[in-house]
């Protein structure tokens, strides 16, 4: 079995965004139940010197993007709307799962053999596996992460299973959800 770059990218991207976009509905629906402005989540943070959860999804969205652009040479349509509430943070991961789709895996023949710079010093060379492997994805997850850690933080009811969608595609059927169901 062969598995190649766009593998171990987009579903992986289209994915955890999906997931990510759940998370946010959850955190904006059991704030409205229990009577404060969703507002406050997206404001909130783990430390100080780190960014809010309004930048954690922002940023998560914006690398699987940014990555899957370098790669395939699709530029995607920017995002017009101001990034807001939670239904605005929502629709953004949906736009950037969107161009996700829109990228096909022959858009990456003659990827592996090209070398790319780490942002944003430009300074570090990395094949485009090494790319993905050790700079992309960790810094993805980190954001996914914290992302969700300031939810749960922050009092929203979301566990393992929510991060991780196991409900989320078993129960809407998706044959190839990297879950081997």
């Amino acid at each position: 079995m062969t598995i190649s770059l766009y593998d171990v990218t987009v579903p992986v991207f289209i994915r955890s965004l999906t997931n990510l976009a759940s998370l946010l509905r959850k955190a904006g629906y059991q704030a409205a139940l229990k009577g404060y402005p969703a507002a406050l989540l997206l404001q909130s943070r783990l430390y100080p010197d780190m960014y809010e959860l309004s930048l954690q999804v922002q940023r998560a969205a914006d690398i699987a993007r940014e990555t899957i652009e370098l790669y395939s040479g699709k530029n995607s349509v920017s995002f017009v709307e101001e990034v807001v509430s939670i239904e605005q943070h929502i629709a953004y991961v949906n736009h950037n799962i969107s161009y996700l789709l829109t990228v096909a895996p022959r858009q990456f023949e003659g990827v592996l053999e090209q070398s790319f710079t780490l942002p944003p010093q430009h300074d570090e060379r990395y094949t485009s596996l090494g790319y993905a492997l050790f700079y992309a994805l960790p810094n993805f997850y980190f954001h996914i992460t914290t992302a969700y850690n300031i939810l749960r933080h922050n009092g929203v009811e979301i566990g393992k299973q929510d991060y991780l969608g196991l409900n989320l595609y078993r129960n809407q059927g998706f044959q190839d959800a990297g879950s081997g169901i």
